[in-house]
């Protein structure tokens, strides 16, 4: 009788799972499902917000393709302090454009964020709303593949090898003085 170990075990066990193959539909790179915490209103406030704190330019897509809106309704759905922040802040800002911030003019957002931006000296109720949701919408778009062209990131791939620059090479030579 042969012996009989736990990696034996292991292997035997494991085989028939290696030998399936199992496949993942992929999902169109522009959805971005919906925890569906805000109102239709106040998510397309949100939604104009981030892409007003990062636009589309020649380089990338605006913050709501790479779906900053929704990151940001996720998180607030599962927090509460946040939630009350983002509620509140939102309905601010719609109260502040007559209603809907989402439809008035570019130049009124720009302006009515332009009074909000600055912590140091701004004052009111949106400062504290429009710090999050600034931090929040880059924390959303630079982890997304967009925000990762738009910094032309090159990691996250695998190397085979590795070769340290010449000039690296030669800096940190002569700074060890060999």
């Amino acid at each position: 009788m042969s012996k009989f170990t736990r990696r034996t075990l292991v292997q035997v066990s494991a085989a028939p799972l290696a030998a399936q193959v199992h496949q993942h539909a992929a999902a169109p790179a522009s959805a971005h499902p919906r925890n569906v915490f805000f109102s239709a209103h106040e998510f397309e406030t949100l939604r104009v917000l981030c892409d007003l704190i990062v636009p589309a330019d020649e380089v990338s897509p605006a913050a709501s393709t790479a779906g900053a809106a929704e990151y940001i309704e996720r998180l607030c759905a599962n927090n509460s302090r946040l939630a009350k922040t983002f509620r509140a802040g939102l309905a601010w800002l719609n109260a502040q454009s007559g209603g809907a911030f989402a439809k008035t003019s570019a130049e009124a957002q720009t302006k009515l964020l332009d009074s909000i931006c600055d912590r140091r000296k701004a004052k009111g109720p949106g400062v504290e709303f429009f710090d999050w949701a600034r931090k929040m919408t880059i924390d959303a778009f630079y982890t997304h593949p967009a925000g990762y062209q738009d910094v032309d990131y090159k990691g996250g791939k695998g190397m085979t090898e590795f070769e340290v620059p010449a000039a690296a090479l030669t800096q940190a030579l002569k700074r060890a003085k060999l």
